[in-house]
Order: structure tokens, then C-alpha cells, then sequence
């Protein structure tokens, strides 16, 4: 057999042995040794075994290295200027916009029945509560969007 083979066979029955016994034996004098032998007189049997069975891993302890000159922190406060703000204020804007944009657009699209029916008729009574469901939720898609923009300022201005 190759040698290769020989130390793989014995590397393999190491790692197959899920313990090992080690004897502690006490002589007369009271000195305590360890052997693979059972004592001749008086000792205990201690059972061993491997390490990798009951390890529990040890959590990385945190970076104390300082964040370097463009970090993490760096790049959001980067992204946040030159992008994360002005984009919220635009849309914040396109919505204020599409909020305050005139009701005859919205009459407009409600097709070609729009002026051949009498007013106070059930329809307009639809369209009003229509434009009040519309308007309740572009406030509320406003408030959304500034308290966003107050967070992102507040990030911004954070140390």
C-alpha cells in the first residue's frame, strides 16, 4: 500500500472515533496520571469527546476600525444629497400638482354621459364623493411623503 493511502486510512478511523476513554489512575504515593490502560489499582474512567460536537460559536467580537474617509456613512449622506431629497420634493410637488389640478378633468373622464344628465342626479352625487375619497388620499400620499423628506433631513443632519 502507498504511504498516501496509509495516512488517509489513519486520518479517516481518527475522525470516525466519536470518543475516547482516558483513565486516571492515583498510585500509592498520591501522584495522579492519565493512560489509554485501565488502572491497575484504584482510578476513575474520564469519557472525552471531540470538541467540534458541543462547540458553540463565538460571535465575532464588533470592529473597533474606524470607518474610513467614503464609508457606508458617507455614501448615504451622499446619496441622501444629491439624491434621496430631491427626488421626494419632486414628487412631493408632482403630487401637490396632480392634487390641485381642476375637477373639470376628472368630469372629463367619466365618458360621454357626462352632460346628458340631469343635475343632482345620483351620478354627481357619485363623481362629488368620488373627488372627496380622491382628495382624502392625495393628502394623505402629502403627509407621507414630507414626513419621509423630515426623516431623510433628520438622517442627513445626524452626526
Amino acid at each position: 500500500m502507498h504511504p498516501i493511502r496509509y495516512t488517509a486510512c489513519a486520518l479517516a478511523l481518527g475522525f470516525l472515533a466519536p470518543a475516547w476513554a482516558i483513565n486516571k489512575c492515583t498510585d500509592a504515593g498520591g501522584r495522579v496520571s492519565f493512560q489509554d490502560a485501565p488502572c491497575p489499582g484504584q482510578g476513575e474512567t474520564i469519557e472525552v469527546r471531540p470538541a467540534m460536537e458541543g462547540a458553540t460559536p463565538i460571535a465575532p467580537p464588533p470592529s473597533t476600525a474606524k470607518e474610513g474617509a467614503f464609508g457606508p456613512a458617507w455614501q448615504r449622506k451622499n446619496q441622501l444629497q444629491s439624491q434621496g431629497i430631491p427626488q421626494a420634493r419632486a414628487a412631493l410637488e408632482r403630487n401637490e400638482r396632480e392634487c390641485a389640478a381642476p375637477p373639470s378633468e376628472a368630469v372629463a373622464r367619466t365618458g360621454p354621459l357626462r352632460n346628458t344628465l340631469a343635475p343632482g342626479t345620483q351620478f354627481a352625487q357619485e363623481l362629488a364623493a368620488e373627488g372627496a375619497k380622491d382628495k382624502a388620499a392625495c393628502e394623505a400620499r402629502s403627509q407621507a411623503l414630507r414626513e419621509q423628506i423630515k426623516a431623510m433631513e433628520k438622517e442627513l443632519s445626524a452626526p
